[in-house]
């Protein structure tokens, strides 16, 4: 850099913070901060909706198929037996964690 361009450069910068972030940082920052869902649910805890009757049900029946599957060579019945108990299995925990989730949003009112 010449000692011309040094001066110029010096002159358009003199009023400037030399600690400020640089000017793009600030938009991509507040761009960040910003979350599309709130961190908080509004509204009343419900129990049973839409969306977790798919994640059990269709988790339940994934689950149930897997075990199925790898217990089928040892015979239809207990290969039956086995996914039938994944399956519930699967159903169960998912309630508990929902009974959980109640426990909690109760907590926190």
């Amino acid at each position: 850099m010449s000692r011309e361009e040094r001066r110029a450069y010096k002159r358009m910068t003199k009023n400037q913070d030399p600690y400020a972030l640089p000017a793009g940082t600030q938009r991509v920052r507040q761009r960040a901060t910003r979350s599309r869902r709130p961190a908080t649910p509004s509204g009343e805890f419900q129990f049973v909706t839409g969306r977790y009757l798919a994640w059990t049900l269709g988790g339940a029946m994934l689950i149930g198929l897997i075990a199925f599957s790898i217990a089928w060579p040892n015979g239809m019945p207990s290969a039956l037996y086995v996914g039938l108990g994944a399956g519930a299995v699967w159903l169960a925990a998912a309630v508990a964690f929902r009974f959980a989730q109640r426990r909690m949003a109760a907590l926190q009112r």
